[in-house]
């Protein structure tokens, strides 16, 4: 991985020199895990099951990333990741947004709260310095 990224800043961005240059990725998968068996149960079920394709893709990519590699197109993980925690939770992702109103009294609450919290840092900071003195 990091090896292809040196090779990706010396190319220029000339995507042709990159794809040649580009060594090809091994995907090692455990067929005795209980994703992969949920995962071809699925497949073997429903063919075109958008779920399942979603959880091998999200699966393909974060081998990816926690490999070093980059991949071409973070926002579709993102979105992938987004509809299946969607799924998993029961909600619709195109539901339209509902506007969650604060009262203002806990707002003021809140805002408090927070000048309170940065005084007693700037405090603890300045009583650290000291005793490094």
């Amino acid at each position: 991985a990091q090896q292809e990224r040196v090779m990706k800043a010396q190319a220029f961005q000339n995507k042709e020199q990159i794809s040649m240059m580009s060594g090809r990725k091994t995907l090692e998968i455990n067929p005795n895990h209980p994703v992969v068996i949920d995962l071809l149960s699925k497949i073997k079920a429903d063919k075109e099951d958008r779920a399942a394709k979603d959880t091998a893709q999200v699966l393909f990519q974060t081998a990816l990333i926690e490999s070093g590699y980059e991949i071409a197109d973070p926002s579709a993980l993102v979105n992938r990741v987004y509809r299946l925690m969607s799924k998993e939770l029961g909600v619709d992702p195109d539901a339209p947004l509902k506007e969650v109103e604060v009262p203002e009294e806990e707002e003021e609450a809140e805002e408090e709260d927070d000048k309170d919290e940065e005084g007693e840092e700037e405090d603890e900071e300045g009583q650290e310095k000291k005793e490094e003195l």
